[in-house]
This record gives structure tokens, C-alpha cells and sequence, in this order.
């Protein structure tokens, strides 16, 4: 392990706490539960976990690159959302999987932080600027946070606490 200030610390355990967030706020959920939407046109539950994972791959392969060759640009392919989750049967596949691999993917990346010299200073470019892997972090953090706050709302609106 690396020197790593208190503050990226701090971060790395909030980056880490998502899958475990994401596991509390579906524990005890039935598939059919897992159907809920917190409104009509709005993704269900389970939706919104393959959304969660889905975005994180990405966010995954980015820091890794930032991590790896900092500075370099980094080409983003395109990513629709809803495409992805039609396509990829977001509505029917069980979630049990991606949680499993949301929880391996933040662990690595956490790992490699705390591993690497500098790492939270290194950088990605893209078509839209540049980023710290230290913002790109950050932006994970609140990225899982928001949907997973969708997934409780979900649940008390339906009563399934």
C-alpha cells in the first residue's frame, strides 16, 4: 500500500459501501417486488440495479484507464441507457449476478487506489475535458447513491420496507 491522504481514504470507503448499500436496499425483495416502479413509466427495481452495474462497467473500464495511462485520451463509445436495458433484458434477468460483480468491480478499483502512487491524481481525457480519478470516484459514488435512494423510494411507496 501506497501513501494515500485521510480524505481519498475517506472516499475509497464510501466507494466501496455502494454494493453493500445496493444489497440492503433489495434485501428481502420478491421478484415480484423487484417489478416495482416508483411510477408508471418510470424502471423498476429491478432496472434500476442492471442501470447501477451497467454505468459501473463503464466507470470500471474508465478509471482502470486513467489508472493505467494517465493523461492518455480515452475514447467513450456511445451508452443509452434505456437501449441497454431493452436489449439486455433489464426487465426479466435477476439481479443476483450483477450485485456479486458490482461489489468485485469496486473492490478492484479501491484496491488499485490505495495500491498505486498517485493514483488518485491521475487523469483521463476525453472529447469533454479532463478528470481526476479522484473526481471520476466522486461521481461513482453519487451516480450509485442516487439510484439507490430510487430503490428505497420505491419501497416506501409501496409499502415494502
Amino acid at each position: 500500500m501506497v501513501p494515500v491522504r485521510t480524505e481519498d481514504l475517506e472516499l475509497i470507503d464510501a466507494y466501496k459501501r455502494a454494493p453493500l448499500e445496493l444489497t440492503q436496499a433489495i434485501t428481502g425483495l420478491s421478484n415480484l417486488e423487484l417489478d416495482k416502479a416508483r411510477a408508471a413509466g418510470k424502471w423498476s427495481i429491478r432496472e434500476l440495479v442492471h442501470h447501477i452495474i451497467d454505468c459501473d462497467m463503464n466507470y470500471f473500464q474508465i478509471n482502470r484507464f486513467a489508472l493505467a495511462d494517465t493523461g492518455a485520451k480515452f475514447l467513450f463509445n456511445a451508452f443509452e441507457p434505456p437501449v441497454w436495458n431493452e436489449t439486455m433484458n433489464h426487465k426479466i434477468r435477476p439481479v443476483e449476478l450483477e450485485v456479486k460483480l458490482f461489489g468485485m468491480m469496486r473492490e478492484y478499483i479501491a484496491y488499485l487506489c490505495v495500491s498505486l502512487p498517485n493514483s488518485f491524481d491521475r487523469v483521463l481525457v476525453h472529447e469533454n475535458g479532463k478528470a481526476t480519478v479522484r473526481d471520476a470516484i466522486n461521481h461513482d459514488i453519487q451516480h450509485a447513491a442516487h439510484h439507490i435512494e430510487q430503490i428505497l423510494e420505491t419501497r416506501r411507496i409501496h409499502n415494502m420496507l
